[in-house]
């Protein structure tokens, strides 16, 4: 994208709107005739095109389609200077139950070379299974001039869901926020939660453990760092959001690169988000203080003593999941694996989320090969170096390679119905 187009998007505001189950309104539509122009054809009376992009299992589990608007940079060009241009999204179900949700920007700062560049809007919702009808329409609010377009959107549902009725409690349609990240990862705003339960026949205790740092060759990128967080922070909201019945649970967030737990949480299975994005200020990609550079050989058994530690502290039948991206350390680690005595008798699923394809490719080890849960594998010669699973060996974790939400989804009912058997 150009420097004036990232202007352009940087500018957007997403309005606020909250849904329910009849629907939600947005106050910015009551301002405009939005249901005249929706009784007239579809007009266009400026340059744009407007699309609703096939709806897509997002990594928060949730079916999310997209409406995508480029308007014409000469459009913009024309009218920059005076008052505000509004994208109005209106998406209405099957009842005929409306949605609605407008992003808007301030043409007034709008560079006078913008013309050579084209605006681009995107607006993403979270859909449930049905027909629906979606409406989009642009505004100038100086000049009143609008252009509308109606589409037709089918959703259809996962073939052999293996997570079926997790949907049930959702509204049809939910606007996600343009939010910059970590929220935009996380999506806090967003607290409808899947219908997700396990019940563990004996009093148990589950711990999350989520290292949020990559192989230590990339921390730092900052390309890598945010291409992990998009696909662990979803993971591990699902995760958390879960029903834990019979079991207490305990989240951890973990640092490797300086050997440090970021955040921990016990009890209330409601991430409390607004500390614990704070916490996530704290991994940032090439900011390594001089003392975690001189020590960095200890980022292995830094893990290590973290998961040991939560084993040997639990009274209760210990369940661990580790929630990571491949790890590869520098060299000169001390590699040795957990130490397996009688009090680490606990049930470990490691969950190894790399989003395809690789960001790295390593030598062409056949043990570090990946498999993914559907038994097939990435294209011949990717390989993806992981030095944490030999760490867990003593503890013979259950792992699971995964690449897409899909396969999370798979992995996920897999490990409830586990669960559910200690």
């Amino acid at each position: 994208m150009t420097r004036f187009a990232s202007i352009v998007v940087a500018l957007l505001i997403a309005a606020s709107v909250l849904s329910a189950a009849n629907g939600s309104q947005d106050p910015a539509f009551s301002s405009i005739p939005f249901e005249q122009w929706l009784s007239q054809a579809d007009q266009s009376h400026m340059r744009w095109t407007a699309r609703v992009l096939d709806p897509q299992l997002s990594p928060h589990q949730r079916l999310a389609a997209r409406v995508f608007v480029q308007l014409d940079g000469r459009e913009l060009a024309r009218r920059r200077g005076k008052g505000q241009l509004l994208v109005l999204v209106q998406v209405n179900d099957e009842k005929g139950l409306a949605w609605q949700n407008h992003q808007e920007m301030d043409l007034e700062p709008v560079e006078e070379g913008i013309k050579a560049n084209d605006a681009i809007f995107s607006q993403s919702f979270f859909v449930l299974p049905g027909d629906y009808r979606v409406a989009i329409a642009i505004y100038d609010t100086a000049t009143r001039e609008h252009s509308i377009a109606k589409r037709r959107l089918h959703v259809a549902g996962l073939r052999n869901d293996s997570l079926a009725g997790a949907w049930s409690d959702l509204p049809p349609v939910e606007f996600i926020p343009v939010e910059k990240p970590p929220d935009s990862w996380y999506l806090p705003s967003i607290d409808t939660r899947l219908r997700l339960m396990a019940e563990t026949r004996e009093p148990s205790h589950i711990d999350l453990i989520v290292n949020l740092t990559p192989s230590e060759r990339f921390t730092g990128s900052s390309r890598v760092q945010n291409r992990n967080m998009g696909a662990l922070l979803p993971a591990m909201k699902v995760l958390s959001h879960i029903e834990w019945r019979n079991a207490k649970f305990g989240l951890a967030l973990l640092d490797l690169a300086r050997r440090r737990v970021t955040w921990n949480q016990e009890g209330p299975q409601t991430l409390d988000w607004e500390k614990a994005r704070a916490s996530l200020g704290e991994v940032q990609p090439g900011l390594i203080d001089v003392k975690s550079l001189e020590n960095r050989t200890q980022s292995a058994q830094f893990f290590v003593g973290e998961v040991g530690r939560r084993l040997r502290a639990r009274k209760k039948q210990e369940i661990m999941i580790v929630l990571s991206s491949p790890v590869e350390f520098e060299p000169g680690q001390d590699m040795r694996p957990i130490e397996l005595d009688s009090s680490l008798g606990a049930r470990v699923y490691y969950i190894r989320y790399q989003p395809f394809p690789p960001i790295y490719i390593g030598r062409a080890n056949p043990r570090s090969r990946m498999t993914m849960p559907d038994g097939s594998r990435p294209p011949q010669g990717q390989y993806v170096i992981d030095q944490l699973a030999p760490l867990l060996k003593p503890l013979e974790p259950r792992l699971f390679e995964v690449s897409t939400p899909e396969q999370f989804r798979k992995v996920l009912a897999l490990i409830l119905a586990e669960i559910a058997k200690v």
